[in-house]
């Protein structure tokens, strides 16, 4: 699943409306995803919760800078696996 928007709280209610388009993939590559603040984090969780009520994990490939050291912060890395980037991706592996 392609995320094109900001993870941050001003674009929330989007991405909530349209959870149930999103909480049914089990990936999720953030490559054209540019700012995520907690609150982008929080939806990722959300997310990766309910991929677990199915024994599966969140995949995320090219996450922002901003996701490393939130998901660091508050002590959620383990629940995602990280995918190598795509060529040519806009995000480093930071």
């Amino acid at each position: 699943m392609k995320l094109t928007r900001p993870l941050t709280k001003a674009e929330l209610p989007k991405y909530w409306s349209e959870r149930q388009q999103y909480f049914g993939a089990a990936d999720a590559d953030l490559s054209q995803v540019t700012q995520m603040d907690s609150v982008g984090l929080a939806f990722l969780v959300q997310w990766s919760q309910v991929l677990a009520e199915t024994d599966k994990t969140l995949e995320l490939r090219s996450p922002p800078a901003a996701f490393h050291s939130l998901a660091h912060l508050y002590g959620v890395s383990q629940l995602f696996a990280l995918v190598p980037n795509n060529p040519g991706s806009q995000n480093g592996s930071e």
